[in-house]
């Protein structure tokens, strides 16, 4: 397992000193923000291929990896499959492995039989057209969406059945510590992905550095390790009572003491 920073724990720093941080403090890689750091801040049908190939020379002269690009393009909405090209552009110009992706807008539980399908098709498509680039998707857990329980989770990405898609699994606060280890556990084998983040307490909306998370970073980390998990696992949020330089600082040397 790798271990990564993604560039939207800061949207005020520049990408290049996101990137020269990531870089001084160890991390592997970095996962590029699809918001103002690609240039799209028109949204996601307009990334910038010139600043893309920017950052993808730069981070490999840091000597990292990009192995996400964090898209916001939404399957089973309008506009995905008019926007996926250059969403697809935009990571191999960034010269990362995963695109990002978010699953729809509607609640597993609360969903229609029609969204559904239509989002499951939609993935099958982009893990077509990015396995023809040797490009992979990664589906976003998140609240809002159909994975924001673990077994809408789990039949989403079993439903669409493609090595080229897996989840971007995260930790969500409105579980509690063994009800995020136990959805780790049947979640992990399913993904190809992880997002890091941290609150004191369950429900809590203000982050911390993992150290003092309110559920077991570790053993959440041994168990993807258990699984043969080869991705990476970044660190999206950081403590936001802490310099931010500070706050990334002490994040990668908890990753460097108790990671796999």
């Amino acid at each position: 397992m790798d271990y990564g920073l993604c560039t939207i724990s800061n949207k005020e720093w520049s990408i290049e000193d996101v990137l020269g941080l990531a870089a001084n403090v160890g991390f592997d890689g970095v996962e590029v923000w699809g918001g103002n750091h690609v240039g799209n801040a028109g949204g996601p049908e307009s990334p910038n291929m010139s600043i893309c190939r920017t950052i993808a020379d730069l981070a490999a002269d840091l000597g990292l990896a990009v192995p996400v690009y964090g898209s916001y393009l939404r399957p089973g909405k309008n506009g995905f499959r008019e926007n996926l090209t250059a969403e697809l552009d935009a990571a191999t110009a960034l010269h990362a492995n995963l695109v990002r992706v978010w699953p729809g807008d509607q609640e597993y539980g609360d969903h229609d039989t029609d969204h559904w399908d239509t989002v499951v098709t939609d993935l099958q498509l982009a893990g077509q057209r990015a396995a023809d680039r040797d490009l992979a998707i990664t589906v976003e857990k998140h609240e809002g969406t159909l994975t924001n329980r673990t077994e809408g989770a789990r039949q989403l990405i079993q439903a669409v059945d493609s090595p080229a898609v897996g989840l971007n699994w995260q930790p969500l606060f409105f579980m509690d510590g063994e009800e995020i280890l136990a959805e780790a556990e049947t979640l992990a084998p399913l993904s190809n992905n992880v997002h890091l983040q941290a609150t004191r307490e369950q429900g809590g909306t203000t982050r911390c550095r993992l150290s003092e998370a309110y559920f077991d970073v570790s053993t959440v980390l041994e168990v993807f390790d258990d699984v043969g998990f080869e991705g990476y696992a970044e660190v999206e949020f950081v403590d936001q009572e802490l310099p931010y330089e500070a706050a990334v600082r002490a994040d990668a040397t908890y990753l460097a003491t108790v990671g796999p």
